[in-house]
């Protein structure tokens, strides 16, 4: 196999044909060996790994003395198949006792007994039978290996990568960028509307200017900053999600990449072993890659900071069976001799499977890890500063604070359309992400230990949009009354209001708005689970932030 993706979603069928190859070549190879074996008067190998008879097998019984001599000197048919060609069926053998290519048979012989009897010009030659019992024992020996094979059937690669690409428009949309080192396949490209809109928010007419102190209850008091301080970590932490969830599909995906492409690989090789005219040499092709960097490329906790001070992000970012992951490739150097090709075969599909059992664990901590981060962020900085319960009347001293009405709309304007950004086009996404669900599973198609987690994840990160989306609405509506309401002060301020309403062209917030503006619910995170990570225990969502307790959670004052 080269080092491409396998995007087959019947691959059991594809595992199945290449044991069945194996199958082909074990009977072959096995056929001649038992044929020899017979012929020279030694014994042979019935079994590897296959499941054997609970009472033996019937076999002809080929060591009889008369039974010796249609061997030695009958040339048994079947033999000289077994150890020809093998075209077409297992012959019928006539059971001659005597032929031209190996002379006469003695006249007289001893039998089980060690009685003196004549020699028959035939016997019932059974050698046909114990041919068809190898083929048997092949298929046994097919079938051992293809049940200790990593199944991997049904996983649609291509709908993983859907998920992927679906959680980089999100992140580029929320500013995310790759971190050098990151796989060239995954660059995602940046939604400028949204990052030009937020500038607005958190520039001069927003993060830094006063007005909004006195006017709105978009600050917690007159000591701490508030919504629009609560901007830039927030797409920064969103936008590091998106790509913390991306590399965990990576992941997944390419543990399914490295157990098929092995798996045929392992067993594509052993045929060829098997193949008495292949000359086996030691640079045979790399049998399977494993990504023994795994562990470390999903290590998300140390590796960004969730408290930004600028939009965006950059992260690196990685691909299925991509560079971050380390491949290293496997050879092995199977011996021509049969029994040496099936033990180094097995001790390959037993390293196999001590890999995957590590893959899995690698994939299990990188959720742990991302969760860990996660739920170490303050709700201030995820998902923007609480304004569900604030007041539009402000919470500081309102005299000498003069209002420029026209940017204050403008702002409100901004908010209203972030919000239909995130709710047009970034949170319907994450029905693109979950379009692979059913590929989040283990070799056997059921769930792991990681994949619910990741699962959830992407439900939880759904609502983390949600909440932010809720809050530019209720902020926009929020700085529109305290507009309104500076615009009562006297009648020129009342007419500049009028003047700039003229223009308005935003609807009012959405019904749900205020809903979605509560914070997410991250009690789900605390039921204590043997060898749960911090989290379980950790009652206080956001502890971990440095940034987050500063904060209070509503306005105070009115």
């Amino acid at each position: 196999m080269s080092g491409d993706i396998i995007y087959d979603t019947n691959f059991y069928a594809t595992l199945e044909a290449e044991v069945n190859a194996f199958r082909e070549a074990l009977t072959k190879r096995w056929r001649e060996e038992v044929a020899t074996a017979i012929r020279e008067g030694h014994t042979f190998t019935t079994g590897f790994h296959r499941f054997h008879a609970p009472y033996g097998e019937d076999l002809w019984d080929y060591w009889d003395p008369i039974n010796q001599i249609h061997i030695l000197y009958g040339a048994c048919e079947v033999i000289a198949w077994a150890q020809g060609d093998q075209e077409g069926e297992v012959p019928s053998c006539p059971g001659r006792t005597s032929s031209a290519e190996m002379g006469s048979s003695p006249a007289m012989t001893y039998d089980r007994d060690n009685n003196e009897v004549a020699v028959p010009q035939n016997v019932d030659c059974g050698m046909n039978s114990i041919m068809q019992s190898v083929e048997y024992w092949a298929y046994g020996e097919g079938s051992a290996i293809l049940s200790k094979l990593p199944k991997f059937d049904a996983h649609d690669q291509r709908a993983i990568e859907g998920a992927q690409q679906a959680l980089l428009a999100i992140g580029g949309a929320l500013g995310l960028r790759s971190a050098g080192g990151s796989d060239f396949s995954f660059d995602p490209s940046s939604n400028a509307d949204l990052i030009n809109k937020v500038d607005k928010l958190i520039g001069a007419n927003g993060q830094d200017a006063d007005w909004y102190l006195a006017w709105t209850g978009l600050a917690a008091d007159t000591f701490k900053d508030g919504f629009f301080a609560s901007i830039a970590p927030t797409l920064g932490n969103q936008a590091q999600i998106a790509a913390g969830i991306h590399n965990l599909y990576s992941a997944r995906g390419t543990i399914i990449q490295e157990m098929r492409s092995g798996s045929l690989k392992i067993v594509g090789d052993a045929s060829k072993a098997l193949d008495e005219t292949h000359v086996v040499t030691t640079d045979l092709n790399p049998v399977w890659q494993t990504f023994q960097g795994m562990g470390t490329a999903l290590s998300i906790g140390g590796s960004w900071n969730p408290v930004l001070g600028a939009v965006g992000a950059s992260v690196q970012l990685i691909g299925i069976i991509g560079q971050n992951f380390a491949p290293e490739a496997k050879n092995t150097e199977y011996a021509h001799e049969i029994e040496a090709v099936m033990a180094t075969l097995w001790e390959n599909l037993d390293e196999q499977s001590d890999d995957l059992f590590s893959r899995e664990n690698d994939y299990n901590n990188g959720i742990h890890s991302l969760r860990d981060t996660i739920f170490g962020i303050d709700s201030f900085n995820l998902e923007f500063y609480d304004l569900t319960e604030n007041t539009a009347t402000g919470s500081g001293s309102r005299e000498g604070i003069h209002v420029n009405i026209a940017t204050v709309l403008e702002l409100a304007d901004t908010c209203f359309e972030c919000a239909e950004i995130y709710e047009g086009q970034l949170i319907p996404k994450i029905g693109d992400v979950q379009a692979a669900d059913a590929s989040l599973a283990t070799e056997d198609g059921s769930e792991g230990s990681a994949d619910p987690k990741v699962k959830a994840l992407v439900l939880e990160y759904r609502e983390y949009l949600r909440t932010a989306c809720g809050r530019l609405y209720v902020a926009g509506e929020q700085i529109l009354d305290a507009a309104r309401s500076y615009a009562a002060t006297d009648a020129e301020h009342a007419a500049a209001f009028r003047t700039a309403m003229a223009d308005w062209d935003e609807g009012s917030a959405p019904g749900h708005a205020h809903d979605w503006a509560r914070d997410t619910d991250r009690s789900g995170w605390e039921v204590p689970i043997p060898g749960a990570p911090s989290y379980a225990t950790d009652t206080t969502p956001g502890g971990a932030d440095e940034g987050g307790p500063e904060y209070e959670t509503e306005a105070t004052g009115g």
